[in-house]
């Protein structure tokens, strides 16, 4: 004997499903693609933790994760990452993701890197503010303060600091380091690619 459902039943029986599919999908869903890595993403899109998480060569470390809900209608992610303001390593700041369009928004706080720069022997940046978009691959939107603090040695100082802005396609950090005058600009591209030149002022 066959037992057939009220339609009205089924469709609450699916309705619910979907609820509880996007209510407990995993955070390591929404990594592909994001360019981040962690070594592990614990809770879901909408509270979770990445643990040893990194961009490029910056160290993210441990952080909170949550994805915004209504971007999602439109097709973009928004990720907004967090460590707590007391901490000394704070952080603060958005990933966006879309179709065109790869930005980091509002960031503020210290990241650790784990390889050299080339010229630039920074050991770790801090940021203020800081906005960067990249729409089809350019450079449309860049903001904020970046210090770079260094290793030192060389005649290097303790740090070196630089307004982030577009040029030419690229996002550009023009540092100057006194008092020799050298000026390290570093470049930024939206395929992730990194440059370091130098030039004397």
């Amino acid at each position: 004997m066959r037992v057939r459902l009220p339609m009205r039943r089924v469709v609450l029986f699916a309705a619910l499903f979907v609820v509880a599919l996007v209510v407990f999908l995993p955070l390591r869903l929404v990594l592909a693609g994001s360019g981040i890595a962690a070594r592990e993403a614990t809770g879901s899109i909408w509270s979770g933790t990445l643990r040893e998480a990194r961009i490029g060569p910056a160290l993210i470390g441990d952080v909170g994760a949550r994805v915004l809900p209504l971007p999602l209608l439109t097709g973009g992610l928004h990720l907004e990452l967090s460590r707590p303001t007391a901490a000394a390593d704070r952080l603060s700041g958005t990933l966006i993701l879309s179709r065109n369009r790869r930005a980091i928004e509002g960031a503020t706080g210290l990241i650790p890197l784990e390889v050299s720069l080339d010229a630039l022997p920074a050991t770790s940046v801090e940021l203020t503010d800081v906005t960067l978009r990249f729409r089809d691959g350019q450079c449309d939107r860049a903001e904020g303060m970046v210090r770079a603090n260094l290793a030192g040695g060389a005649g290097f100082p303790a740090s070196v600091s630089a307004a982030l802005r577009c040029d030419r396609g690229a996002a550009l950090l023009p540092f100057v380091v006194a008092p020799a005058g050298a000026r390290i600009e570093l470049r930024i591209f939206g395929d992730g690619r990194w440059q370091v030149g130098t030039s004397r002022r």
